[in-house]
C-alpha cells in the first residue's frame, strides 16, 4: 500500500510543490487508488500534475467530514473531469464515500452550504455517490470506519457527527488515517481495532485537531500514545508545532508534508 500526499499545509525545502491550509492524500491498494479528501482549492490537482499523478484514474473519493479545508476542492475536482469530457479522455464513474451529514452543514452562509447545493445530477454524472454511517472495507485490508463514536468524550473537539477515518491491516498492525480527528484520535483508534479485530496500532497518519488545545490535553493524548506502543505518528495539518514538540516526549513524531510518499506492507 502506498501513501502519497498531495496536500498538507506544509511542504519540505527544496519543494515546488504548493501547500494550504488542507488535507489531501492518495492512497494505492491493490486495484484501488483512492482519494481522501480534497484540500482547500485546487492545489492538489495542480501537485498531482508536477507529480505526474493522473486523477482519472482515481476509483475511490473518501471524504473525512464536510469542512472546506477538505472538501473545497472537490467541484475543482468535479470541473477537472468535466475537461476531460469535453477533450474526449474517457473514465470510469468514480465510487464517492461519506457520512450522510457531509452534505448537510448548519451554517447557511458557509461554503459547505453552497457545495451541498451541487445538482444531484452533476454529481451522478461522474460519481457514484454512497452515504454511510457504517463501515465499508474498500479493500481486504483498507476499510473506511463509518461514524466514530464518542467513547471518549473528553478527547474530542469541535466534534462533527459527519467525520470518519481510514484504517489499514498491514502485517505490523493498523494503518491509520485521519483528516482533522474532530472526533479525538483515541475514538478513531478504539474504531478501527473494533471494525478490523486488529489490536496493535503500527501507525498514525493525519491531522490531530491540536490547535490551541492545553498542555494538559496533550500529555494526556502523548501518555495515550505511548501506552498503546504505536510505532509511528505523522501529525500534519491540523497539528501545530508546539503540540508536535510535547507529543515528542512520549513518541517518535515523524516529518511529513506535501509531496511525500510513504508504503506499507
Amino acid at each position: 500500500m502506498k501513501l502519497t500526499v498531495l496536500i498538507d499545509n506544509n511542504s519540505h525545502a527544496g519543494s515546488c510543490l504548493i501547500s494550504e491550509h488542507g488535507l489531501s492524500f492518495l492512497i494505492k491498494e491493490e486495484k484501488v487508488n483512492l482519494l481522501f479528501d480534497c484540500g482547500s482549492t485546487d492545489a492538489f490537482i495542480k501537485n498531482a500534475y508536477d507529480m505526474q499523478i493522473d486523477l482519472a484514474k482515481v476509483t475511490d473519493i473518501i471524504l473525512s467530514h464536510g469542512h472546506s479545508d477538505h472538501i473545497g476542492g472537490f467541484m475543482r475536482l468535479q470541473a477537472l473531469y468535466q475537461q476531460f469530457r469535453k477533450s474526449g479522455i474517457t473514465f470510469d464513474s468514480k465510487k464517492l464515500i461519506a457520512h450522510p451529514n457531509v452534505f448537510k452543514p448548519d451554517n447557511e452562509d458557509s461554503f459547505e452550504k453552497q457545495f451541498s447545493k451541487l445538482p444531484q445530477e452533476d454529481l451522478d454524472d461522474f460519481f457514484k455517490v454512497m452515504l454511510s454511517t457504517e463501515p465499508k472495507f474498500i479493500t481486504k485490508k483498507l476499510v473506511y470506519l463509518g461514524e466514530i463514536p464518542l467513547i471518549y468524550d473528553d478527547v474530542a473537539r469541535d466534534y462533527t457527527s459527519d467525520e470518519t477515518a481510514l484504517a489499514y491491516k498491514s502485517k505490523k498492525g493498523l494503518v491509520i488515517f485521519s483528516g482533522c480527528s474532530h472526533s479525538g484520535i483515541r475514538n478513531i483508534v478504539e474504531r478501527a481495532r473494533d471494525i478490523t479485530g486488529e489490536n496493535r496500532v503500527e501507525t498514525i497518519v493525519g491531522g490531530l485537531y491540536l490547535i490551541n488545545r492545553s498542555e494538559d490535553e496533550i500529555n494526556m493524548l502523548g501518555s495515550y500514545l505511548k501506552e498503546q506502543q504505536i510505532k509511528h505518528i505523522y501529525p500534519c495539518h491540523c497539528t501545530d508545532v508546539e503540540s508536535k514538540a510535547i507529543l515528542s516526549n512520549y513518541v517518535k513524531i515523524e516529518e511529513i508534508s506535501t509531496g511525500n510518499e510513504f508504503s506499507w506492507d
